[in-house]
């Protein structure tokens, strides 16, 4: 607490020394002893208005200047309309005995650079030690650090009396010299019967040193708790900050030594003595808001956010007259409580403060920003943050080279996040991987480029990037938090849960390791899958629908899934109907199965027994998927009650399939497959269908991604008499293109838009090649962490015997655990 110290009364020449000195040599100066008798005797006003009439009558009289500035000051009222008073002022003949009175008059007007002007100008004509000391004073009270240091140091302390003693301290407090303000105190204090403003600076030289049991006891011995109002909340409330300081640096120290489950120990202690302390507090407002800005400070650094925005309350104060330091801990709250729109607009504030914003700042204003969706205005951010931040660090000591600033290191790994975030994945990655080039041994820039790697769906690379470090310690939060994330991706559920309960200990407050956890916990709840279409179909031959499938459809699947169990299984129910409306007669195909699921290390094993609603006969899927690597996958799969043409089942037709896929992906980006199925039917019909594709995104933009698909499927039948749409080979060549719109969000929570529009050509045996094409619009809700649901309708047209069929289509959809 920096309470400023008054010298009103302390060295001041009165007005009854004023008159030891005879001036009396002009009628003015006769006119001005006299009016100074008067006042005096106790006749201010007149006295006053006298002498101001006087000096208005003389007004280069600079003993008359210089007398009147003394009684206005000495009664209070010496205020900004009187400054212009100075402007009569000359520095070569105004008395000696004005002038301290002059600076200090200027000095109370926080009048500080005229003030500093004067002392300068009147100590360069006659050296004083008064004046010097004032000197030092205002240019510390002014910031002026250097000038101050440099101006009190030439100060002969053997000179001063115990008050400029006790101003002395003063400055150098202002100065943050505790020594020199606590040997300044220490002989003000020895004089005998010091003043309670002695003893006042006296008590804080003892508080800037941490010597907070000597102040305390201070205080009792000599029966200050009354003299000086609220002296030991003062004590207290400086000591809780200290405390505060020393907790923070502690856990500094100890996450450093990855003794991360200590680190927190000590300003847990501190928290729990303040909120001890809190029903203590006196009802002086300045003392309790003291109090609660480090409280509030503190508890937002221990991540206790809640509280921090609660105790924020109790200020009753404006945002803008909290000092910044309160204000950004408020900032920080509210970021991570969810309230972005309030982090924005107190994060701004501090950017209006003179040297104040580093790099915290505008980082928490940036992800503020994005957490709005204001991805135009935190990429401006980004661009001026380049000019705002610091590049390099001075060192004072010769032949030290400039290193990179810290801050700089910051803002560099956020730009790269920045491409990231607005779906810039590929400028990311090449951004890091450049950064990591030039800084291989950042292990910062590592873990960025390791999460975007991931993001990438590259997990295998990600893994590769972080064990460039592995067996050096101590390893950092960021890097167990990404290995944490690539052992969930790979499927490793044991390494997985071993870390998260790791981290969670270590590390409970770190977002990451809290939605991972939350992921983990849902492993342990039922979920269900549900996917519907609906259509109906129209054409110019009417016999043409006869062929296909039916002029209405409909098609549901149904999944319930158990809680996953021996981290690697779960078991699960499986309902699948298919009806179609076929020469007004309804075909149906429902089919029931029942399953087990394994998954470890991104490979996938699936076992389901089946039986159809017209049939007693037990039918078995069979799965297997495996990545190789992180762009190579294969599947392979046999079923042996296979979806065939309900028309086939209906003559009591089955089949069975056959199918193995080969995937490859460079990366979330660009993607592409081939799959052949071959599927036996009873009827003699031996179908063999190969797909092949090509993905690649073509557009991305914070809350936009478009895609181009090229798709080529080729079907080849037998030769034989069935009643369902049979060509001897048919092929169809598609280009699609499907953009997803990010319309809303509210972190877990959001909204976007799909549309995908497909054309292409379709050729089949005996007929000549036509045009096909479809349209889908679809809502794609993601209603919270757990649950999702999309609806969605399209048009297609498709030509079969070289006539088109027409089909209008809906789809709904939903997916969630319990």
């Amino acid at each position: 607490m920096r309470k400023k110290i008054s010298f009103r009364y302390i060295g001041i020449i009165s007005l009854y020394s004023i008159t030891t000195i005879s001036f009396a040599i002009t009628p003015q100066d006769q006119q001005r002893e006299a009016i100074i008798a008067e006042i005096k005797q106790g006749k201010l006003e007149t006295g006053i208005a006298k002498l101001e009439s006087l000096r208005a009558r003389y007004p280069n009289d600079q003993r008359i200047l210089a007398d009147d500035i003394i009684v206005l000051y000495q009664n209070n009222a010496f205020g900004l309309e009187q400054i212009s008073l100075v402007k009569n002022l000359n520095l070569q003949t105004y008395p000696e005995y004005g002038q301290l009175v002059l600076i200090k008059a200027l000095r109370d007007l926080k009048q500080l650079d005229l003030a500093q002007y004067y002392a300068q100008q009147f100590n360069q004509r006659h050296f004083s030690n008064d004046i010097q000391l004032l000197l030092g004073t205002i240019q510390a009270e002014s910031k002026k650090n250097a000038q101050a240091q440099a101006s009190l140091k030439s100060i002969d302390s053997k000179s001063l009396s115990a008050e400029q003693l006790a101003q002395l301290a003063y400055a150098y407090r202002l100065l943050n010299m505790p020594v020199e303000a606590l040997q300044a105190a220490n002989l003000a204090i020895a004089a005998p019967q010091p003043s309670r403003n002695i003893q006042e600076q006296y008590i804080y030289a003892l508080i800037l040193n941490s010597d907070f049991r000597s102040a305390e006891q201070y205080i009792q011995q000599h029966q200050l708790e009354q003299k000086i109002p609220n002296i030991l909340y003062t004590v207290k409330t400086q000591e809780f900050s200290q405390k505060i300081k020393n907790a923070i640096q502690y856990y500094k120290v100890k996450n450093y030594q990855g003794e991360v489950t200590e680190s927190y120990l000590i300003l847990d202690q501190v928290l729990a003595q303040m909120q001890a302390y809190e029903s203590e507090l006196p009802n002086d407002p300045t003392l309790r808001r003291l109090f609660y800005y480090d409280y509030i400070y503190a508890l937002n650094f221990r991540d206790r956010y809640h509280e921090a925005i609660q105790t924020l309350i109790k200020l009753d104060q404006p945002y803008e007259q909290m000092p910044p330091y309160v204000r950004q801990a408020a900032a920080d709250s509210f970021l991570k409580v969810r309230q972005p729109a309030q982090a924005e607009y107190l994060y701004k504030s501090l950017l209006k403060e003179k040297n104040y914003p580093d790099y915290s700042v505008y980082s928490g204003l940036y992800y503020a920003l994005i957490e709005q969706e204001k991805f135009d205005e935190a990429n401006k951010l980004i661009q001026e943050m380049d000019h705002l931040l610091p590049t390099f660090r001075y060192s004072a000591a010769k032949g030290v080279d400039k290193t990179t600033h810290e801050d700089r290191a910051e803002y560099l790994a956020l730009k790269g996040l920045n491409y990231a975030y607005r779906n810039e994945q590929a400028k990311a990655e090449r951004y890091f991987q450049d950064l990591v080039a030039k800084a291989p041994n950042n292990i910062g820039y590592q873990n960025n480029l390791a999460t975007v790697q991931r993001w990438r769906e590259k997990p295998l690379t990600s893994s590769a990037t972080l064990s460039q470090f592995n067996g050096i310690e101590p390893v950092s939060i960021s890097t167990l938090v990404n290995q944490m994330q690539n052992s969930q991706a790979l499927s490793r559920v044991a390494d997985w849960r071993e870390q998260n309960q790791l981290l969670t200990l270590t590390a409970p407050d770190d977002t990451g390791v809290q939605q991972s956890k939350k992921e983990l916990e849902d492993r342990n709840h039922a979920s269900i899958q549900h996917q519907s279409t609906f259509s109906r179909s129209r054409a110019d031959q009417p016999e043409v629908l006869q062929n296909l499938t039916g002029s209405s459809e409909r098609e549901h699947q149904t999944r319930i899934n158990s809680p996953w169990f021996a981290d690697d299984y779960r078991a699960y129910v499986d309902l699948v109907q298919r009806k179609a409306e076929f020469k007004g007669e309804d075909l149906t195909d429902e089919r029931y199965g029942v399953g087990l699921e394994w998954a470890n290390n991104r490979r996938w094993a699936n076992l389901q027994l089946s039986q159809r609603s017209h049939s007693n006969d037990v039918g078995i899927q069979l799965d297997w998927s495996h990545w190789l690597n992180d762009h190579w996958q294969y599947v392979l799969g046999f079923d042996s009650q296979a979806d065939i043409p309900l028309q086939a089942l209906k003559q009591g037709d089955d089949g069975k399939a056959y199918k193995a896929q080969l995937l490859w992906q460079a990366n979330e980006s660009k993607k592409a497959g081939l799959a052949y199925q071959f599927t036996d039917i009873d009827d003699g019909n031996h179908r063999h269908e190969i797909v092949g594709y090509f993905s690649q995104q073509i557009y991305q933009a914070p809350h936009h991604i478009t895609r181009m698909t090229l798709r080529n499927e080729y079907d080849k039948n037998s030769d034989v008499q069935v009643n369902y749409f049979n060509p001897r080979y048919s092929n169809s060549a598609e280009v699609i293109l499907t953009h997803d719109w990010m319309t809303w969000r509210n972190y877990e929570r959001h909204f976007s838009q799909h549309f995908e529009v497909g054309t292409g050509a379709f050729s089949q045996a005996d007929y000549s090649t036509k045009a096909l094409f479809n349209v889908l619009y679809r809502h794609d809700w993601q209603l919270s962490r757990t649950w999702s649901m999309n609806y969605g309708i399209g048009w297609s047209n498709h030509p079969y015997d070289e006539e088109n069929e027409h089909k209008t289509y809906a789809q709904f959809g939903f997916e969630g655990r319990f």
